[in-house]
């Protein structure tokens, strides 16, 4: 079985990555360099002859869940070669693309877990495991005598699974958080939002990665905890309603968009959302709706700065408060500087938290002990070098291909 990373290799940016027998050649994932959905994302010109282009010369693509660094190039690959994901993954992926206006993403067959997907001579175990969402799946991969397990991202595998993994000849393994040694326990940004929220008696506006289902759950917690509702966009609200087992059942809704936003593939999303129009003005006039809004945690994105303003027009914003819980890499991204700043000019008072959808350092080292492989192949990381102190094999393939 020979490997090859055509994206990912020792650098944050995204995964593409090529396994091969003598017979049959798949990739798993396909992305987009990050971010997603609110940002602008660099123009890909990635092309590879056979996967995107020409006559197809690969067997499979395997999506392992729905971020943009693992799936967003999904549209340009060959038509007639087939995608496997998990049912949960493509809602998503869906969702996004109507609000985005791109194309709908393809799923041939749905990834479940501990059902093996045979292409040719490789055989593909999805394994599913704690992460921001649902649907995501790490892919236990055996050809030629030889077992790889392919992490993608991930924050921590259940140790029930280890048995069905068993011996393992590779590790590939994605780490954005390799650097940092502790997590932050998920429970304590929970009471910590909690007080935050129970403390004040304006409008609180959580900042939050759109599809970050373990957050968002505890977020909903410290509103009930604190008295309040948590109130989703349309966005927001399709996924979580959506998905195979809903995440949040009748959540409350307020529609943030302008006329102009609202395309018929947006429209449809708001059928069962019209609980709060910020754009029927009049329906804010009194001082029972003044009261109902103060009475709500807002999950916003970098995007709302156009529904903070026309929000600032109906009731000032002055002394309410901004909780972000954004990856250092989206706080730093010039959209959400922006929003932050506008918050500010507002009179918000800003908190910022964050408690990571990826292992961190010690999880991580646990997981290599666990899974003890003969070979560790870091991606998408900048921590090669912390990789090598956790083990004795560390092979960074670069742009060749690699026999395993």
């Amino acid at each position: 079985m020979k490997l090859m990373i055509h994206r990912g290799d020792g650098v944050v940016e995204y995964n593409l990555v090529e396994l091969a027998t003598e017979t049959t050649r798949i990739i798993l994932d396909c992305g987009r360099n990050l971010p997603l959905l609110d940002y602008v994302s660099s123009e890909e010109t990635i092309d590879i002859p056979g996967f995107t282009s020409g006559a197809s010369t690969y067997d499979a693509v395997f999506i392992t869940n729905h971020h943009a660094d693992h799936a967003d190039l999904a549209e340009r690959i060959n038509s007639d070669i087939p995608v496997y994901m998990n049912a949960d993954t493509k809602i998503i992926l869906d969702i996004v693309s109507d609000f985005t206006d791109s194309p709908l993403s393809r799923a041939n067959k749905y990834l479940e877990h501990g059902r093996v997907e045979q292409v040719g001579d490789i055989s593909v175990l999805p394994i599913s495991v704690d992460y921001s969402m649902s649907g995501r799946m790490i892919l236990l991969i055996e050809a030629e005598g030889k077992k790889l397990l392919y992490t993608g991202g991930f924050k921590k595998i259940d140790p029930a699974y280890y048995a069905t993994i068993g011996k393992i000849d590779v590790l590939l393994c994605e780490m954005l958080n390799i650097g940092d040694k502790d997590d932050v326990d998920i429970n304590s940004v929970e009471e910590f939002a909690a007080g935050i929220m129970r403390h004040t008696d304006k409008p609180v506006f959580v900042l939050c990665p759109v599809t970050d289902a373990d957050r968002i759950k505890h977020i909903e917690r410290a509103c009930r905890k604190s008295g309040r509702n948590m109130a989703l966009d349309p966005f927001m609200k399709s996924i979580l309603e959506k998905l195979t087992t809903p995440l949040i059942v009748d959540p409350f809704g307020f529609i943030p968009y302008i006329d102009k936003e609202r395309t018929p593939r947006v429209n449809k999303h708001l059928i069962s959302n019209r609980d709060m129009d910020f754009n029927e003005v009049g329906n804010f006039s009194s001082a029972e709706a003044v009261a109902r809004m103060t009475n709500l945690a807002f999950m916003v994105r970098p995007s709302m700065g156009d529904f903070l303003t026309r929000f600032n027009e109906l009731t000032p914003l002055t002394g309410s408060t901004l909780i972000s819980f954004m990856w250092q890499g989206y706080e730093d991204a010039a959209m959400t500087e922006e929003f932050i700043e506008l918050c500010r000019s507002l009179g918000m008072k800003g908190t910022f938290i964050h408690a990571s959808d990826y292992a961190y350092r010690k999880q991580m080292e646990s997981t290599i002990f666990q899974l003890n492989p003969e070979i560790l192949v870091p991606i998408q990381t900048e921590g090669v070098k912390i990789f090598r102190d956790m083990h004795g094999n560390v092979i960074e393939p670069g742009d060749d291909e690699v026999a395993i």
